[in-house]
């Protein structure tokens, strides 16, 4: 082999080992988040409820607290709301279903299944649904998984159905909140003036003195 082809051989080489490099580093980092022009999402400050009817729930326990000087006494990263069996739930905000699954919770033989519903709204919100049946029965979270109606990759919109409850004891609820990157935060700021006084007004008829979050002093 002469010793131009040689180097050019050797040239080709480099540069498909450069291009392989660039190509793997490429796919490892993550895609942007862009929602398009599918909604407004510089800043959610339009969130609404989960509830299609007040009728639809028949209780508040507690809403989201950083301190254990609130109401309920202790610490708690979002929202219950308390629903009547097969009643809708419906989206809080916009955006993109990243994840629909179930969990086991080894920390109690009663509410043993979580089922999880994550929507990112933007590159740094996701808004969270937790169904919790309240359930030891081996079956019960495909039970509500399949009266779920949102899958991962669907988009929705604010007000959407994403999927009914499944009651199996009274405790049953959807834990609900919002998180920036892997952390709860106070969900009331992101609430529509409109959407906070809806839900201040359904809190009220049980508790008349209560907030819907307690951030820390």
């Amino acid at each position: 082999m002469h010793l131009g082809t040689r180097a050019v051989v050797i040239i080709l080489i480099v540069v498909s080992g450069l291009v392989v490099v660039l190509l793997v580093r490429n796919s490892l980092e993550p895609v942007p988040f862009n929602p398009g022009d599918r909604y407004p999402s510089t800043k959610l400050d339009y969130m609404g409820v989960i509830y299609a009817n007040r009728s639809d729930m028949y209780d508040w326990r507690g809403g989201y607290s950083e301190t254990t000087d609130c109401p309920w006494g202790r610490i708690h990263n979002g929202i219950d709301f308390f629903f009547y069996n097969n009643s809708p739930v419906i989206a809080a905000a916009p955006g993109y279903v990243e994840d629909v699954s179930w969990r086991e919770n080894p920390d109690t033989t009663l509410n043993m299944y979580n089922i999880y519903v994550a929507i990112r709204f933007n590159a740094t919100i996701t808004v969270r649904y937790t169904f919790e049946p309240f359930t030891h029965v081996v079956g019960d979270q495909d039970r509500q998984l399949s009266i779920l109606a949102v899958h991962k990759g669907d988009w929705v919109q604010k007000g959407d159905l994403i999927g009914q409850l499944l009651v199996v004891e009274d405790s049953a609820h959807i834990h609900f909140g919002v998180v920036s990157g892997n952390e709860w935060i106070d969900p009331k700021p992101f609430y529509g003036e409109s959407d906070l006084v809806e839900i201040m007004g359904f809190i009220h008829i049980y508790q008349p003195d209560w907030d819907i979050s307690y951030p820390a002093p």
